[in-house]
């Protein structure tokens, strides 16, 4: 896939995604539910960023039903390491912004399992379209959203509480988002 290719494809992804954002931010400040201008912004980056993943990964190009499947953990990883390290650092982003942006992420563990499920949705759906579905990838990228909330935990260490109160949801409609 060509740069050209994905990025047309990132952006009008994003084309649909922004109005539909601002539809609901609107909706929430008219029902007096106001969300911190910070976090709004953080969410528009963060829908960007999964609109990328899912344009890098190639759903949405469907094609005949052949799939490629690999269930041998750790085979190709050590051939192909590049591939590993990308899809490492393609899902870092994750498990940094879900804990950043929710309360709820604050454990370690709903991250690895949003990350997992995020993760298996998209290896499934590789099946219908282009790439191959690999247990390697599977895990390399539930691995890669643990290291996002390490780092994380890391920086909230550093940065003011009232910067992060500033960025987290106020439990409105958290779901939704």
């Amino acid at each position: 896939m060509s740069i050209t290719d994905i990025l047309i494809r990132s952006i009008s992804g994003y084309v649909f995604i922004v109005p539909g954002l601002l539809l609901y931010f609107i909706c929430l400040k008219k029902t007096n539910k106001n969300q911190m201008p910070l976090h709004i912004a953080t969410v528009f980056v963060f829908c960007y960023y999964l609109i990328g993943v899912l344009t890098m990964t190639g759903i949405g190009k469907l094609k005949v039903f052949e799939p490629t499947i690999v269930l041998i953990p750790f085979r190709d990883m050590i051939s192909g390491p590049i591939d590993t390290i990308l899809n490492l650092v393609l899902f870092v982003p994750l498990g940094f912004f879900l804990p950043l942006l929710y309360k709820k992420y604050q454990h370690i563990k709903n991250v690895t399992l949003t990350g997992f499920l995020f993760s298996l949705s998209i290896e499934i759906v590789q099946m219908f379209g282009w790439g191959a579905t690999d247990i390697n990838d599977l895990i390399i990228n539930t691995a890669g959203a643990c290291l996002g909330y390490l780092i994380y935990y890391l920086l909230s260490k550093i940065l003011p509480i009232n910067f992060r109160k500033r960025l987290q949801s106020e439990n409105v409609n958290d779901m939704v988002e």
